[in-house]
């Protein structure tokens, strides 16, 4: 899906950086409610827990050796497809990604939290 960015016409939000607005094309409906699945610390919604997508986050740090992690999962559940916004990566090297992501310290909280799930229900 391509990135749009918006541009308010008035300038008077342009000193506080708030004139430019990056947005995503409508989540597809005759799918699940939005579901905000994980964050970027650790945390997974139990009530909510999906075999795919903790697969998908631990695919994301074992691919690139623990190098980065994809993470705050949310969105929607169309059939077998997830269409998924606003994720965020967690890499080693603190000044990539912008200030969601939060370093080493939280890929190893959110790679031991995935994969206690995974073994907890026998996914893994």
């Amino acid at each position: 899906m391509p990135v749009i960015v918006v541009e308010e016409e008035d300038e008077k939000n342009e000193t506080t950086g708030n004139r430019r607005f990056c947005v995503e094309q409508h989540l597809p409906k005759g799918g699940t409610e939005f579901v905000k699945y994980s964050n970027n610390t650790g945390y997974w919604d139990e009530d909510v827990l999906d075999e795919t997508l903790l697969r998908f986050t631990k695919f994301t740090h074992d691919i690139t050796h623990g190098y980065i992690l994809v993470s705050d999962l949310q969105g929607v559940r169309r059939g077998s497809s997830y269409y998924l916004t606003d994720p965020v990566i967690l890499c080693k090297d603190i000044l990539r990604f912008g200030n969601t992501n939060l370093g080493e310290k939280f890929v190893k909280k959110c790679i031991d939290s995935t994969n206690a799930h995974l073994k907890e229900h026998k996914w893994g």
